[in-house]
């Protein structure tokens, strides 16, 4: 017997917009459909289950999913269908709502044909074994499963949306397997989205692109962690790869990454899981996935701090990106090389960048103090020359107050000593630091830095 369930997520978020054009009170349009303004999106669940079972009434195989349903709900919460909008309102309703509704569960119902039909094929599989070999293929009541179980919705207001699910399998065997499965949708577009389709062309101010900020990130909490022994020789360039080889799905907070088993660890290290935060690659964002991400102030904040930390280290710790084969210029005896900084052309144009993350006081002295810089027939050169960063350092934690148009970032620096019992290295010590800022247009500008590194 197959059936279907209908049942509201519990964490579902309700999307008011609000309404507009609406008729004086007691006037003819008091009685009209739900104009789109007036509609908003909620998800639901949908539960299909059915059995397969022996000519003897012997259960083979069950299969569960649970799968997400894009409604359109007044701002009473009642369910509007497309039906409704062109029976009753002349399809007048907005059609980006309804083009988005439509494409999401066509694509849900998809997922469910594809199930279906590879549960179908095991079915039949199970159903030859057992008429050749009996109940000892299915001990004690046990049969095979195939079922797919939401674990983590998350929606902005009417323009984004990502599901994370789990597909649990078991047919026979040592042991079960199970697989991660997400989507992000474009509520906007009424598109399905992929990492790149989020990614700007011209990457984040060193040039690295969207999927190479969230690697490197993912490779540093391998680092910090010492995973990487748990791992296959070769992780890496799966790690590289991870687009195509993991399951995304975005939060509150930022991306989560998972690899399922057997992708970089063995099947006992189970699903590696990695926490991107917002902040280690929003600049890396187009502009159209910044403003349908909705990311929040504090995260902002932090990705603001993350770029003022590159602008720092471009005066006192490391040389600016300078591109494959730069220019050079000889400069009081020593030699710059032609920047490749994206959006910088000049000594003005650096000096407005710094601007955008410093204070003007804060930002000209160390422009002045630094022979980093320099101009040559209108065009930035910088100074190559680096220097170590502090490598006993093995912890940052961060966090943001805000009070009105302003705030703190408090950063906690942990750290350690290298331990040869251990093979690693070990907490010894704490300090913490503060960077006051400002915001303006919504972004951070400090005026004070004491970073550590």
């Amino acid at each position: 017997m197959k059936k279907w369930m209908a049942m509201p997520l519990g964490f579902v978020l309700a999307l008011n917009l609000t309404a507009c054009g609406a008729g004086a009170p007691g006037g003819p349009e008091d009685n009209a459909p739900p104009q789109a303004s007036a509609l908003h999106f909620e998800v639901a669940t949908q539960v299909y289950e059915n059995e397969y079972k022996a000519d003897d009434g012997t259960v083979l195989l069950a299969e569960r999913y649970e799968l997400p349903v894009l409604e359109l709900r007044t701002e009473d919460g009642e369910l509007y269908t497309l039906a409704e909008n062109v029976t009753a309102n002349g399809g007048t309703g907005n059609p980006a709502q309804f083009t988005a509704q439509n494409a999401f569960n066509t694509e849900m119902n998809n997922v469910l044909a594809g199930l279906e039909s590879e549960t179908a094929q095991m079915a039949a599989e199970a159903k030859k074994l057992y008429a050749e070999n009996g109940t000892s293929v299915f001990l004690n009541g046990s049969y095979w499963t195939n079922e797919l179980s939401l674990t983590q919705t998350y929606m902005t207001e009417g323009k984004f949306l990502s599901i994370a699910a789990e597909n649990y399998t078991y047919y026979g065997g040592v042991h079960p397997n199970s697989a991660t499965r997400a989507w992000s949708f474009d509520l906007t577009t009424g598109e399905f989205l992929t990492l790149d389709a989020l990614a700007s062309e011209e990457g984040d101010l060193q040039g690295n692109s969207l999927q190479e900020s969230i690697y490197w990130n993912i490779l540093s909490q391998i680092d910090q962690k010492n995973l990487s022994g748990e791992y296959f020789d070769d992780y890496d360039s799966y790690l590289q790869d991870f687009p195509s080889l993991a399951t995304l799905n975005f939060t509150e907070d930022g991306l989560t990454v998972t690899f399922d088993q057997y992708v970089i660890a063995p099947y006992a290290a189970g699903p590696q899981v990695f926490e991107v935060p917002y902040d280690a690659f929003y600049s890396a964002l187009s502009e159209h996935a910044k403003e349908i991400l909705d990311v929040s102030q504090e995260r902002l904040v932090l990705s603001d701090l993350d770029t003022a930390a590159t602008l720092w280290s471009w005066l006192f710790m490391t040389t600016p990106p300078t591109g494959d084969t730069p220019d050079k210029a000889e400069i009081n005896g020593y030699t710059y090389y032609s920047a490749d900084i994206p959006g910088v052309s000049t000594l003005e144009d650096m000096q407005e960048l710094m601007y955008r993350y410093f204070d003007r006081a804060l930002a000209d002295e160390w422009l002045e103090e630094s022979e980093r810089y320099a101009e040559v027939d209108g065009r930035l050169y910088v100074l190559d020359a680096d220097r170590g960063s502090n490598d006993s350092i093995i912890d940052d934690v961060r966090s943001v107050t805000l009070d009105g148009e302003g705030g703190i970032v408090t950063q906690t620096v942990t750290y350690g000593e290298w331990n040869e019992a251990s093979q690693s290295q070990v907490p010894n010590g704490e300090e913490t630091f503060e960077y006051p800022f400002i915001l303006i247009d919504g972004h951070a500008v400090f005026s004070a830095f004491p970073y550590p590194y």
